[in-house]
């Protein structure tokens, strides 16, 4: 498709249309489904990363600014009550 897209808009045409089956063979070679998959997967992890860091970052703004520091301590130590801070403070 992307071949024939290009053909009609002029994008390399005359070369698409001269090589068209030698492209189509390098780009099926070139593809690996799998290199792929795991770019996407990276990419998800790094966007979870950093919102992930953006949430801590806004809660310890946050805590320390109202001075409850041994909250901020408490919530480094504990999953749950870091997570009912979140809640709290709709993070």
């Amino acid at each position: 498709m992307a071949i024939s897209y290009c053909v009609e808009h002029g994008i390399l045409a005359k070369f698409l249309r001269k090589n068209r089956s030698e492209v189509v063979g390098m780009l099926l070679e070139e593809f690996d489904v799998d290199k792929y998959e795991r770019s996407l997967r990276r990419e998800g992890y790094e966007e979870g990363m950093e919102q992930g860091e953006q949430r801590i970052n806004k809660l310890i703004i946050l805590l320390t600014e109202q001075n409850r520091t041994d909250d901020l301590v408490k919530a480094a130590q504990d999953k749950e009550y870091r997570e009912k801070l979140f809640h709290e403070y709709n993070l």
